[in-house]
């Protein structure tokens, strides 16, 4: 899985509308390597929702919350470290390299992220479509509202 940032024509750094730059760059492909949860103390409802991304080019990381000198980061070091402890082995990454792997919040990914890329070896027999934008009833039927005969007939010609 990969996301980028739609540049609108502009090329080079993102730039926060306070004129910051976010360390990410526009029209640049970046890895989504994990997606995790974790305990919320504030508000035990509701998870921290977090994504693992990375820079191809092994420098160049993201600057707000959850980067690695912010405040979020640091006091939610040791559950990450242990999280990361946890993983397999080709999985762990370092909190404090500077290695193009960072950690953003999901709602953080969402809002600056504008294209995320799936990517699917399939046989060479299969045939693929690519839709854009969102689902309609055209492309897309979910899941089955109901089980009868009827509604499982209709699931299955589903696109």
């Amino acid at each position: 899985m990969g996301c980028s940032i739609k540049g609108n024509g502009k090329e080079g750094a993102q730039i926060n509308d306070d004129g910051r730059p976010t360390g990410l760059i526009l029209n640049h492909a970046y890895s989504l390597l994990m997606a995790f949860e974790m305990d919320n103390e504030k508000k035990p409802d509701e998870p921290i929702r977090l994504i693992v991304l990375r820079n191809p080019w092994g420098h160049g990381e993201w600057e707000g919350a959850w980067s690695g000198d912010s405040d979020e980061l640091k006091a939610h070091t040791v559950e990450l470290e242990d999280y990361i402890d946890n993983l397999p082995p080709d999985d762990q990454f370092d909190l404090d390299a500077d290695d193009g792997i960072f950690i953003m919040h999901y709602d953080d990914w969402k809002e600056n992220y504008s294209t995320l890329f799936l990517n699917l070896d399939f046989p060479e027999d299969w045939t693929g479509v690519r839709f854009q934008s969102a689902w309609t009833p055209q492309n897309s039927q979910g899941l089955p509202t109901s089980y009868t005969p009827e509604f499982l007939e209709r699931y299955a010609q589903n696109p």
